[in-house]
């Protein structure tokens, strides 16, 4: 669902402003990420961090359900090991990368333990795992909570097993972390509001969205649009200007018989 508007995401959240930038540079920095490292991006999108990782020396892999959402990454990091297919069958061999992260990516697998015992058979070192947490504060799931009307009836209650914030209630990652033997090595909350300059902006990035497609395909885009300019409206100043706040929950995890 992700694919059909890779474009709109590229160039909004996964742009120098998007959600990512700072967790992606708190990652960069705490996981040692140079020369000389081995990372895999899982769910890598339209490749931004595989970019980044590149520019700090790394050699960089990535793997995303979303053809086109991996066709700008190859065009944007051209030396990169990136290919389509599942995160939860990866196509590497055991203990492959340094480093394996996935930035709000496996709270969307289906069997979340399973993603995570995925990600660290491919992996020499820990796994990272970034989650949105702080919800009650956080622009980007109030203005999702707007077009929960909008969507199938089944889809909301489905979005909870397998969806964004489907490991952010509290004590959910640590369940599944213990599910798989894994042990949080560090744990840390970073800020990432996303800003953006206009309204119709901020609706094009929602709608880029696999969830948001949904929805459209429910409600239609014009109910879509409406709701979300609405629940935009109290996060944007006198300039028209878009501000939605953010919290990103980072774990270090590691086998708990590691190091």
């Amino acid at each position: 669902m992700f694919g059909a508007g890779a474009d709109v995401w590229a160039d909004t959240w996964e742009g120098s402003r998007g959600w990512g930038t700072s967790v992606y540079e708190h990652v960069l920095h705490e996981a040692n990420i140079g020369a000389g490292t081995s990372v895999l991006d899982c769910g890598c999108g339209a490749g931004r961090f595989v970019r980044l990782a590149a520019d700090q020396g790394a050699t960089v892999a990535g793997i995303d359900a979303a053809s086109a959402m991996v066709e700008i990454a190859r065009q944007r990091t051209p030396d990169a090991d990136l290919r389509v297919g599942d995160f939860e069958s990866l196509p590497w061999r055991d203990h492959t990368f340094d480093v394996v992260v996935g930035f709000s990516t496996f709270q969307f697998a289906d069997d979340h333990a399973g993603a995570l015992r995925e990600a660290s058979r491919v992996s020499r070192g820990p796994v990272w795992v970034a989650i949105p947490t702080r919800l009650a504060d956080s622009g980007i799931p109030q203005a999702f909570a707007s077009l929960i009307d909008l969507f199938p009836a089944e889809v909301p209650a489905s979005l909870k097993n397998s969806g964004m914030y489907a490991l952010s209630a509290p004590e959910r990652l640590e369940a599944v972390l213990d599910a798989t033997g894994f042990r949080a090595r560090t744990d840390d909350i970073v800020e990432s509001t996303v800003v953006f300059p206009k309204v119709e902006t901020a609706v094009r990035a929602f709608l880029s969205a696999g969830a948001t497609a949904l929805a459209v395909q429910h409600s239609g885009r014009r109910a879509v649009e409406q709701a979300l300019t609405e629940a935009l409206r109290p996060l944007t100043d006198d300039l028209g200007t878009v501000t939605l706040p953010g919290w990103f929950r980072i774990v270090e995890a590691r086998e708990a018989s590691g190091p």
